[in-house]
């Protein structure tokens, strides 16, 4: 986000324009309703500094890809979904793009595999237990 939106925010909420603050921060960064609540309310209640509206992109980013980096795909799509106030399948496409974009493959070939296997394990046991 660039310095004057920044500003530009700051001052909407120094003048008690909520609303509008919240929705400018939503069209900048594509923040979900509830996370420009929370960080609009934060700056409001002097927890978060409005310096800090050009890092908060970056946090999530960086949140996201330290989840799927550390093979937790699902949690990073909860994560992106709860801070974007998205549905599931709009989450999922944003951060398998997020992961391709930083050369982080996804653990999703892996996960089926397991799924077959345990199919197969699963079908094997019925068979036996049928002799």
């Amino acid at each position: 986000m660039s310095k004057n939106v920044a500003a530009e925010i700051a001052e909407m909420i120094a003048n008690g324009q909520k609303i509008g603050a919240i929705k400018r921060y939503r069209e900048e960064t594509g923040a979900g309703l509830k996370e420009a609540i929370v960080f609009i309310e934060a700056i409001e209640s002097g927890n978060t500094p409005a310096a800090s509206l050009e890092d908060i992109s970056d946090h999530v980013t960086q949140k996201i890809l330290g989840l799927l980096q550390s093979n937790k795909k699902i949690e990073a799509i909860k994560v992106y979904r709860e801070l974007k106030g998205v549905g599931l399948k709009e989450a999922k496409d944003a951060v398998e793009a997020l992961g391709e974009q930083h050369g982080i493959k996804s653990a999703a070939a892996g996960c089926a595999g397991m799924v077959i296997i345990a199919m197969l394990g699963s079908l094997a046991c019925l068979a036996v237990s049928l002799n």
